[in-house]
């Protein structure tokens, strides 16, 4: 009679825990939720809007063209096509972004999202690189401009999103 008491206890226990989780992860993702929708519009260049202000946060970063395909990079090594590019965060990001670093991004998977944080990498299509750089530290108003430059055969356009 003891066990099953014991026994009961601890299913009990392990739904509380799973009950408390999962309105964890849902009040998590839900208070996400902007941040992600915010970044979706910058990187389909598009007006945004937070009902509190987030903070902006710039990574330097470089596409280096490296065995005939574009690659993310922070280094750009001796004799390699390598164009500077920023990454955009929104939220509480990292310091670093160095994990996130030797791969190809495209307009399909540019909007990252991390703990509380969500990045729009800049991407790659054909021979065009398009990334984003925001003219503040916080904002609750994004209104991204795309501007675009061509030299030997790489076009580059910068989305400049003033908040």
């Amino acid at each position: 009679m003891l066990t099953f008491r014991y026994l009961l206890a601890v299913v009990v226990a392990v739904a509380a825990t799973a009950a408390v989780a999962a309105a964890v992860l849902g009040m998590f993702s839900s208070s996400q939720a902007p941040l992600v929708s915010a970044a979706a519009s910058i990187a389909a260049e598009k007006p945004a809007h937070l009902d509190t202000p987030v903070a902006v946060r710039l990574y330097p970063a470089n596409y280096t063209y490296i065995n005939g395909k574009w690659v993310l990079t922070d280094r750009v090594s001796p004799g390699v096509t390598a164009v500077p590019v920023y990454v955009l965060g929104l939220g509480q990001c990292p310091p670093s972004i160095r994990d996130l670093l030797g791969k190809t991004y495209t307009a399909r998977n540019a909007t990252v999202v991390l703990t509380s944080c969500v990045l729009v990498m800049p991407w790659v299509q054909s021979n065009t690189i398009t990334h984003y750089a925001a003219t503040c530290r916080s904002g609750t108003d994004f209104r991204p401009e795309a501007a675009e430059v061509e030299a030997s055969g790489v076009r580059v356009r910068l989305v400049v999103v003033n908040c």
